[in-house]
């Protein structure tokens, strides 16, 4: 499994004053992918969203409208569009235009925030669907194309190869499920495709990352990321039910590289899908699931780490039991479970939230006055590596966390700066801490001997690894 904490994650969504020449392979475009490029539609918005920003030491909501632009996918002649979530988010009004010119209006049927996917329907029928393909990702180097509307300058095609990474880990849906793409994308692909060389969807392409090692390259390698065809097509199924597509869950929240590596440790993807917390009054608490137990079944499917255990459970029917296998102290375990509707959020422990988004980890402390306090016990490399070289020395000394300013009180105008005593405090100040996609907080640390500083922290927001 691939984690991408190093690396620069952006949704390939564009302006219309965006451009960028797609440089084309040297190998001949085979007739059956030319025929899947008539499923491509540009996908046109109006949008007007406030995005949160930190100045002149205050955060504001700023209002930012204008068009946006990306792409869709055809997955039925009359009309359903499969698209990217983050493509239409915030829209009023759609158009989508098709390869030989038309200009159709389009109506969102469904979206689904947690998978990153959205339908779409055109006023009009007569597309060209693309077929799903029935298998999973190819294997490594295996010749792909990418269709979309790149920069916004019509649908095109890039050649591609599929990379070497079938699942990758990077936090940014709650339903998340990634494999890599060698291509030259860019904005505006978000929502297209990528098609083999049989012209069946493998994916729908939705990430560009550039890897930090690589950015001082004159040439750096960056990749895509794709929702591979199985998952697209589920979401789909899944929203041609209704305005929001509505998921299972058991309400377990599994061992996260994401979560380990913020505080400082090292992941192991062999220990498998681990528990790290049941949450109260879920089916997996009343089932008996406990902390530290090892998921190695849903049902009749083995599940040997969080990806196969997360596919395993979105397959299941709220209301339905199942069995779920835990391994614990050598010994296999069968319970029955009921899965229940998934809730909007559900988040991790209150520490383990805190790190996720600052890479500082926190641990219970002697206050002053005899009271409870949450110090500093440590930080991921990356944060230490990021921090300006004056304040990582002051960090160093596990300063105690003493209030923040959470990113909702801040926009909605208030200053007071709210207690930080143990976690159920921070708890409640995290939730307040979430604008939009957004993680804004501002954190005043004590060093003791008169020594205290402000930090603020804006970072997107991170989803765990919930069953």
């Amino acid at each position: 499994m691939r984690i991408l904490a190093s690396a620069p994650i952006v949704f390939l969504i564009t302006s219309i004053l965006a451009a960028s020449a797609l440089r084309a392979g040297d190998d001949p475009l085979p007739d059956v992918v030319a025929a899947a490029f008539g499923g491509i539609v540009s996908v046109r918005v109006h949008e007007g969203v406030k995005s949160p920003v930190l100045r002149n030491g205050r955060f504001l909501r700023e209002p930012v409208e204008g068009l946006g632009a990306g792409s869709g996918v055809v997955v039925s002649a009359d009309g359903f569009i499969l698209t990217n979530a983050h493509v239409v988010a915030g829209s009023t009004d759609v158009t989508i235009g098709t390869t030989d010119g038309r200009l159709i209006g389009a109506r969102v049927v469904s979206v689904d925030e947690a998978s990153d996917l959205a339908l779409l329907r055109a006023a009009t029928g007569g597309l060209h669907p693309i077929a799903f393909g029935e298998d999973g990702p190819p294997g490594p180097g295996t010749a792909l194309f990418v269709l979309g509307n790149r920069a916004d300058l019509g649908p095109e095609v890039g050649w591609a190869r599929m990379g070497t990474h079938a699942r990758i880990r990077v936090g940014a849906r709650p339903l998340e499920f990634w494999a890599e793409v060698l291509a030259p994308i860019g904005p505006g692909d978000s929502g297209g495709a990528v098609v083999d060389t049989a012209g069946h969807l493998v994916g729908v392409p939705s990430l560009l990352i550039t890897y930090s090692a690589e950015a001082e390259r004159a040439d750096p390698r960056s990749s895509g990321l794709f929702i591979p065809a199985r998952n697209a097509r589920r979401a789909m199924n899944r929203m041609m039910e209704g305005p929001q597509a509505a998921w299972p869950w058991i309400g377990l929240l599994l061992d996260d590289p994401l979560i380990v590596q913020s505080q400082g440790g090292a992941w192991d993807p062999a220990r498998g899908a681990v528990v790290r917390r049941v949450f109260t009054g879920s089916p997996a608490a009343e089932a008996g699931v406990l902390q530290g137990d090892r998921v190695v079944a849903i049902g009749t499917r083995p599940t040997g780490d969080n990806f196969e255990a997360l596919d395993a459970v979105l397959d299941l029917k709220a209301g339905r039991e199942t069995s779920i296998t835990v391994e614990r102290d050598g010994r296999r375990i069968d319970l029955k479970i009921v899965p229940a509707p998934r809730p909007a959020d559900p988040r991790p422990d209150p520490i383990d939230d805190f790190a996720l988004h600052t890479g500082l980890k926190l641990a219970k402390a002697d206050g002053k006055d005899g009271r409870g306090s949450l110090a500093l016990a440590g930080m991921s490399s990356r944060t230490r590596r990021d921090l300006p070289e004056y304040e990582a020395v002051l960090f160093d000394e596990r300063p105690a966390l003493v209030s923040i300013l959470p990113g909702q009180n801040a926009l909605a105008g208030l200053t007071r700066r709210l207690s930080v005593f143990s976690s159920g405090d921070l708890g409640q100040i995290i939730a307040r801490c979430f604008v939009e996609e957004q993680f804004v907080a501002l954190a005043h640390w004590d060093f003791g001997s008169r020594k205290t500083l402000d930090r603020a922290h804006v970072h997107r927001k991170v989803y765990p690894v919930v069953l």
